[in-house]
């Protein structure tokens, strides 16, 4: 996960590996994330596991950034 933060902002978040498999479509929260500017968004229905994932990979991305 690579995630862009400028003043304060998230300005970009890339998904740089996803072993997807039925989790594919978790993947859009990248982008609820982004637009939400917080991890507080909903998981994906069909796609929970991958949806936890994700978001705690961008928790862990911006918790590096804080550093």
């Amino acid at each position: 996960m690579e995630v862009k933060i400028q003043t304060n902002q998230i300005t970009d978040i890339t998904l740089l590996e996803h072993q997807t498999g039925e989790g594919q479509s978790a993947e859009v929260i990248v982008q609820d994330v982004l637009a939400a500017q917080s991890l507080e968004v909903d998981v994906i229905t069909g796609a929970t596991y991958s949806s936890i994932l994700i978001l705690k990979a961008i928790e862990d991305a911006l918790e590096k950034a804080d550093e």
